[in-house]
C-alpha cells in the first residue's frame, strides 16, 4: 500500500542529478512496484551521484525495469563470489547523467535476503512484505520510500544474524554503523515492539528500546527471528554452523584479494566490474590539450564504484621504470648539448668518435623506451580482461618515427656496429604494440593558440602542427578513432569524454 502523503527533506547542497527524475518518472509512468528503503537522511547524496540507492523492485517487474534501464543506457555490474556484496536477488545498476560526468548507483534487490556478511542466503523481505510505502521529495525527484516502521523492520532483520551475545546476556546493544542508523529512526525512548510475519503462527514480536548505552536488543526474540526466518525459507537450525564455515571462508578469500591487490594493483578483479567486460580507452594529443587532466577526471569518476585504472605510455612526468626516469633526470639538462653533438657529427663526412657513442647510447635510449612501453600497452590489455576500465595517457604508433611516442631511432644511422639490430629490434616491438590497438581511441584536437595558453612554451608551432598533421592521418586509416575538440573548459571536455567512454562499455 503506498500513502498519498509527501515528505520532503531539507534541500541538499548538491541538486539530484537530472536523470534521477527523468528515471524515477519512467518506472512511476510504467506501474513498476518498486521503493527506496534507505536511511532517507543519505537519499540527497544518492540521488547527486554521491552514495547508493538501495531499491526494492517486485519480482514480476524485473523484465520492464531492464528496459528501461536499457533506455537510460543503464549498466549493470558483476563480482566475485567472496565478495559481501553478492547474493541471490542483488545486482548493482549505474545510470549516467552525461550532462553532469556522473552516474547514479542502484543498489537493487529483488528480494532482501540476509544472513552472515558473506552468507546472506535467506530471503527475509520482499515488495509485498512493506506494509506502507510514502512519497518523498528531494528538488525535483519524488520517489516511494519504505514508511519509517518499516524501515526499523528491515533494519533489526538484516542485523538479525551478525548480533551474538552470551546466553546469559539479555539485551544487546547495536554496534557501529547500525546504531547510528537506527538513532536516525523516530522512535520514543523506552521498550518498543517490531513485530513481524510469522507465518501459520501470527505475527512474532522483537523488543528494541533506548538506554544509556545505546539502542538494544532483545537477544531472546532476536534468536526467535533467526529461527523464523530459517524456517520459512526451508532450512533447519543446524544450517547456522555452515553459514559460519562459509562466511569465514569467503571473508578470508576477500582479504586475500584485498591484500593481493595492494601488493599487485590490477591483478585481481575488481569489486564491480561491467558486466560487459573491461575496456581500454585511449587519450591521443600533443602537449597542452589536456590529457593528463581528462585521463585524472575520467579514472576519478569512474573509479567512484567501478573497476579503473589508469596507466602513463609517455616518457615525461608520468609514471614509469625507476631506473629509466633516474637516468632522464640525470641527462636532461645536457639534453639539448648531445642532440647538438649528434647532429653535428653526422653533417661530416666520417664523424667523431664521441658521434657515435652518443649515438649508440640514443638507441639502446630507444629500445629501452620500446621494451617499457610494450610493457605498459601488454598490462593495459590484461586489466581490461580482469574487467577494468583502464585509461591510458598517450599510445604508441608506428607511423611516423620521433612524434606521438612512435618509434625513436632515426633512419640515417652512421656506421656503428649492432645499430641496426638495435633499430630492427625497436621497430619489431613497435609492430607488437600496434597490433594490441585499444578498444577505444580518444583524439583531443584544437589551435596550437589552446597549448599555448595551457602550457606557453611546452611545444613550439611546427611540432604542434607535424603531431596534429600526424593524427589526421591515423585517423584516416582507422576510422574509429574520434576526434574531441579540446578547445573548451575542462568540464565541457570531461562531459564529451565522459559520454563516448560509457557508450563504448
Amino acid at each position: 500500500m503506498r500513502s498519498d502523503a509527501t515528505r520532503c527533506l531539507p534541500s541538499s547542497p548538491v541538486p539530484p542529478l537530472a536523470t534521477a527524475a527523468e528515471l524515477f518518472a519512467a518506472l512511476d509512468e510504467a506501474d513498476i512496484r518498486y521503493g527506496i528503503v534507505q536511511d532517507p537522511g543519505s537519499l540527497p547524496q544518492a540521488l547527486a551521484g554521491r552514495d547508493d540507492i538501495d531499491m526494492l523492485l517486485d519480482k514480476q517487474d524485473y523484465s520492464t525495469f531492464c528496459t528501461i534501464m536499457a533506455r537510460f543506457h543503464g549498466l549493470r555490474s558483476v563480482s566475485l563470489s567472496c565478495y559481501d556484496n553478492v547474493c541471490d536477488g542483488r545486482e548493482d545498476w549505474f545510470v549516467p547523467d552525461f550532462s553532469r560526468s556522473a552516474y547514479l548507483h542502484i543498489d537493487l534487490h529483488v528480494g532482501i535476503r540476509v544472513g552472515w556478511e558473506f552468507r546472506k542466503r535467506y530471503l527475509a523481505f520482499d515488495y509485498a512484505a512493506i506494509k506502507q510505502w510514502d512519497r518523498l521529495s528531494i528538488g525535483a525527484v519524488t520517489v516511494p520510500v519504505a514508511s519509517l516502521e518499516d524501515e526499523i523492520r528491515l533494519s533489526i532483520g538484516r542485523f538479525a544474524f551478525r548480533l551474538w551475545g552470551w546466553p546469559w546476556t539479555r539485551w544487546l546493544a547495536l554496534p557501529g554503523d547500525w546504531e547510528d542508523h537506527l538513532a536516525q529512526l523516530p522512535f520514543q525512548s523506552g521498550e518498543r515492539v517490531i513485530k513481524y510475519d510469522n507465518g501459520r503462527n501470527g505475527s512474532l514480536g522483537c523488543r528494541i528500546r533506548r538506554s544509556e548505552n545505546g539502542i538494544e536488543v532483545c537477544r531472546a526474540d532476536l534468536a526467535r527471528l533467526r529461527r523464523s526466518i530459517r524456517h520459512r525459507c526451508g532450512f533447519s537450525r543446524r544450517t547456522g554452523l555452515a553459514d559460519a564455515a562459509v562466511h569465514v571462508a569467503r571473508k578470508a578469500s576477500y582479504l586475500s584479494l584485498r591484500i593481493l591487490g595492494r601488493l599487485w594493483p590490477g591483478g585481481v578483479p575488481a569489486r564491480r566490474r561491467a558486466a560487459t567486460g573491461g575496456l581500454v580507452v585511449a587519450l591521443v594529443a600533443p602537449d597542452g590539450l589536456g590529457k593528463s587532466t581528462q585521463t585524472d577526471l575520467l579514472t576519478r569518476v569512474f573509479g567512484w564504484k567501478l573497476g579503473c585504472a589508469q596507466l602513463y605510455v609517455g616518457t615525461g612526468e608520468g609514471d614509469g621504470w625507476k631506473f629509466r626516469k633516474g637516468l632522464q633526470n640525470l641527462l636532461a639538462p645536457r639534453r639539448h648539448q648531445f642532440k647538438a653533438m649528434i647532429q653535428r657529427d653526422h653533417k661530416e663526412p666520417r664523424g667523431g668518435m664521441m658521434g657515435k657513442v652518443l649515438t649508440a647510447g640514443l638507441a639502446f635510449w630507444a629500445v629501452m623506451i620500446a621494451i617499457e612501453r610494450y610493457g605498459v600497452v601488454k598490462r593495459a590489455h590484461r586489466w581490461a580482461t580482469r574487467g577494468l576500465i583502464v585509461v591510458c595517457d598517450r599510445w604508441p604508433q608506428t607511423l611516423r618515427k620521433g612524434y606521438l611516442d612512435g618509434p625513436m631511432i632515426p633512419s640515417n644511422l652512421p656506421a656503428v656496429p649492432g645499430l641496426a639490430a638495435l633499430a630492427r629490434f625497436e621497430e619489431k616491438l613497435y609492430h607488437k604494440m600496434d597490433e594490441c590497438k585499444p578498444d577505444l581511441t580518444l583524439h583531443l584536437v584544437s589551435d596550437f593558440s589552446v597549448s599555448q595558453s595551457r602550457k606557453p612554451g611546452e611545444i613550439s608551432k611546427e611540432g604542434f602542427e607535424a603531431r596534429m598533421s600526424l593524427m589526421a592521418e591515423l585517423r584516416a586509416l582507422d576510422k574509429d578513432i574520434r576526434a574531441i575538440d579540446a578547445s573548451a573548459n575542462t568540464e565541457a571536455i570531461n562531459r564529451v569524454l565522459f559520454k563516448e567512454v560509457w557508450l563504448s562499455l
